[in-house]
């Protein structure tokens, strides 16, 4: 079972979590450097095994360089679809924030449905666009790591470029049906749980299906 932890980065308040099975440990969404998170992996102790992105947007990725020079060993993914954000100021939007000099790096590429092991723990990687053409949601044990797919009682905003409103729509629709009582801890704001958007979140309505 995984544990973990959240800590809030960045000017636009990302969660960028660590997560933690045996003795490894991922980050999720690291949305700028901070010594905070840094400490936290060395206190935990074990190996950082992965860089796990759920798009590839400024706000959730401008310190994966820094990380990935400071455990060289780990290794980054990211949907395949948003492999352009990595080196791209364009789709990532750091341009359009006036942002100088955005750290590029690579990453491996990830399908849908790929699989990661952890620990004793898979985590499953599910593409979820809308948001970007390569949003994609971590699924392990009982924990989605939704990315700005899935927002407590909201989704991630379809008005930038390779954003699409049709494909977030579907993206929840297909998130909705997922099985199990699972846990969804967003890329920004308040956790939530699947159950409670299928019951309160407007955007899983089933009705929206007819829309597309």
């Amino acid at each position: 079972m995984i544990k973990v932890k959240c800590a809030i980065l960045g000017m636009l308040g990302t969660n960028c979590y660590i997560i933690r099975d045996e003795d490894e440990l991922a980050l999720i969404d690291p949305a700028v450097y901070s010594d905070k998170v840094y400490n936290a992996l060395k206190e935990l102790g074990g190996k950082l095994k992965y860089i796990l992105l759920t798009h590839g947007h400024y706000d959730h990725i401008g310190g994966v360089k820094q990380f990935q020079e400071l455990f060289p060993d780990a290794k980054t993914y990211i949907g395949k679809n948003d492999e352009k954000c990595l080196t791209d100021d364009y789709f990532n939007l750091s341009s359009r924030m006036a942002i100088r000099n955005f750290p590029h790096f690579s990453a491996e590429l990830l399908s849908n449905g790929d699989v990661l092991n952890f620990g004793s723990t898979k985590i499953r990687f599910m593409e979820t666009p809308g948001h970007t053409a390569g949003s994609g949601c971590y699924i392990a044990d009982d924990c989605i790591f939704s990315g700005d797919t899935l927002f407590r009682q909201s989704c991630g905003r379809t008005d930038f470029p390779d954003s699409s409103p049709s494909d977030m729509l579907k993206s929840l629709i297909r998130l909705s049906r997922l099985k199990g009582v699972l846990r969804v801890f967003p890329g920004h704001g308040e956790f939530s749980t699947l159950d409670y958007e299928r019951n309160n979140n407007p955007y899983m309505s089933q009705n929206y299906e007819d829309i597309y």
